[in-house]
């Protein structure tokens, strides 16, 4: 049989268990910072992923139509889904960095914002196998931060290129 002096000195102190909580609150502080970090770097690669895939579609359209796609609804190109792409890509949310405050050319009040992206057609246009298309264009999207060789900020993707 055990007496009562071998039992006080069994199990951990109210320090000790203070100190073992501040410690595990520390890690997943850390850890909750670096998936938040992880997440916003996500989300700017599938912004670069969509245009990429973009590109590719718009380059298809033209082979095609021998032009891009015009823009009836401001920021939208015309005739893309599901004649080239299932679907229009749409920007992830929530936005990073300075996104929001960046405002894109458009003719609708309110305009759109870096949380978009937008399609404007540009050059001259021109009517090909009955449908209207222009020689140029330009698709406006946000980065959030540095991804890759692209700084953050607004982008632009033309014929030539992401810039």
């Amino acid at each position: 049989m055990r007496n009562k002096k071998q039992f006080k000195n069994e199990g951990f102190t109210l320090i000790e268990l203070l100190v073992v909580i501040a410690i595990i609150a520390l890690l997943s502080s850390v850890a909750l910072i670096a998936f938040m970090s992880a997440r916003q770097k996500s989300r700017d690669t599938k912004r670069l992923g969509d245009m990429t895939q973009m590109n590719t579609a718009l380059e298809l359209y033209f082979s095609t139509y021998k032009g891009y796609p015009s823009s009836p609804i401001p920021g939208i190109p015309a005739g893309m889904a599901p004649e080239v792409l299932s679907s229009l890509p749409v920007a992830p949310k929530p936005t990073d960095g300075s996104c929001d405050s960046i405002v894109y050319p458009s003719p609708v009040p309110g305009g759109h914002t870096g949380a978009d992206y937008y399609y404007y057609p540009s050059g001259t246009s021109f009517l090909s196998n009955g449908i209207l298309v222009y020689n140029d264009y330009a698709y406006y999207f946000c980065l959030g931060d540095k991804t890759g060789d692209y700084a953050g900020g607004m982008r632009i993707l033309t014929p030539k290129g992401l810039r």
